[in-house]
């Protein structure tokens, strides 16, 4: 049989069902019966299969093919639909699993004033350690693609340690005396003929109490005056109309 649908280029499959009568051997010619199982394609997980089954239903033609579905997996159309020519089965494996990541927990810096330390000065008493943590996600795949992750467990393994600093906040006077005005240079800044340049001096009106913090960009003052302040700085302490008052200096 198998030369004589060869010789009539017929495929035939081996879920087919073939009837030859008579029998080829008796040489008086023969009529093949051929009865088509039905081609299923399947769409396993990206995997595309043509299965050929005499199932009705796609439980049943599952079962037949020992195709066994998870109990996540999903599968197009459902397992009651029935088994047609020109039907498609499509079968998403779902696999849900927990998995474990570590994840650095960052030290904080507090900061803790000493009146015993200079304003501007600062000490550091403990160093900053980080900690660590360990995260659990539920992580869900589809095919083996992630699709979908929930954090349901986070655990801290080692607590960070918090840097300690002390911050100085006793005042250091640099001097007290007057303070003028002039309109060469201008902005939050002044002339002192001993302060660093470019330095930044606290300066407190001791009538008012009213104080602005000032930069340091020029020298030569003439007069007996302890700082020479821009029209801009010194109009924040009083009218430029004073023009001199009594000023306490501190360091920034």
């Amino acid at each position: 049989m198998a030369d004589m649908t060869s010789d009539l280029g017929i495929r035939i499959y081996n879920e087919d069902k073939v009837k030859v009568f008579p029998a080829p051997e008796l040489h008086i010619g023969s009529q093949i019966t051929i009865e088509r199982a039905l081609p299923v394609v399947v769409n396993d997980a990206g995997k595309i299969t043509i299965y050929r089954t005499w199932a009705t239903q796609i439980k049943d033609f599952l079962t037949e093919q020992n195709i066994i579905l998870g109990d996540q997996d999903r599968i197009e159309p459902d397992l009651t639909s029935w088994l047609r020519p020109d039907l498609k089965i499509t079968i998403t494996r779902v696999a849900e699993t927990e998995l474990k990541e570590e994840e650095t927990v960052s030290y904080k810096t507090v900061n803790k004033n000493d009146p015993n330390m200079d304003k501007g000065q600062t000490r550091v008493e403990q160093a900053g350690k980080n900690g660590t943590k360990i995260k659990t996600y539920l992580v869900r795949r589809e095919n083996g693609v992630e699709v979908a992750r929930t954090l349901i467990k986070e655990e801290i393994t080692q607590e960070p340690q918090n840097k300690i600093v002390y911050v100085g906040t006793r005042v250091v006077v640099l001097g007290r005396g007057m303070a003028t005005w002039y309109n060469l240079i201008s902005g939050m800044t002044a002339a002192h003929n001993s302060l660093p340049r470019y330095s930044y001096v606290r300066v407190t009106a001791v009538n008012s109490g009213r104080s602005i913090v000032v930069r340091i960009v020029d020298r030569g003052i003439q007069t007996d005056a302890i700082i020479d302040l821009s029209a801009d700085a010194f109009s924040q302490l009083a009218p430029l109309g004073a023009g001199v008052i009594p000023v306490v200096l501190t360091k920034e």
